[in-house]
C-alpha cells in the first residue's frame, strides 16, 4: 500500500477504547510490520490507534506495510487506509 495514504474515517463512527477492541486490535498489531519493526509496543499508546490516536514515536515511525484494513473494526467502523499509528 501506499505509504501517503492517511486515516480518514468516511462516517461519523469512531472507535471504543475497550477492553473487547483491544484484544481485537492486538490480533492485526502483533503481525503488523510497521508495528513490529518500530516496537510500538513500547510506547503510549501502544495499540488500538485508531481509537487512542497516533503513537508518541509517530514522528520516527519507518512505515513498511499498514495491517489496519485487514482488522475487523476498520470495517466495522468504515474506515478509511491509513497509517494510524503514524498519522492522523
Amino acid at each position: 500500500m501506499p505509504q501517503e495514504y492517511s486515516m480518514v474515517c468516511t462516517s461519523m463512527a469512531t472507535v471504543d477504547d475497550t477492553t473487547e477492541n483491544r484484544k481485537i486490535c492486538r490480533t492485526y498489531c502483533a503481525s503488523c510490520p510497521t508495528y513490529r519493526g518500530n516496537k510500538l509496543a513500547e510506547s503510549s499508546p501502544d495499540l488500538l490507534f485508531c481509537a487512542r490516536g497516533i503513537s508518541s514515536d509517530a514522528s520516527r515511525i519507518k512505515t513498511s506495510g499498514c495491517y489496519c484494513p485487514a482488522c475487523e473494526l476498520f470495517t466495522k467502523h468504515h474506515l478509511v487506509i491509513g497509517y494510524f499509528c503514524a498519522r492522523q
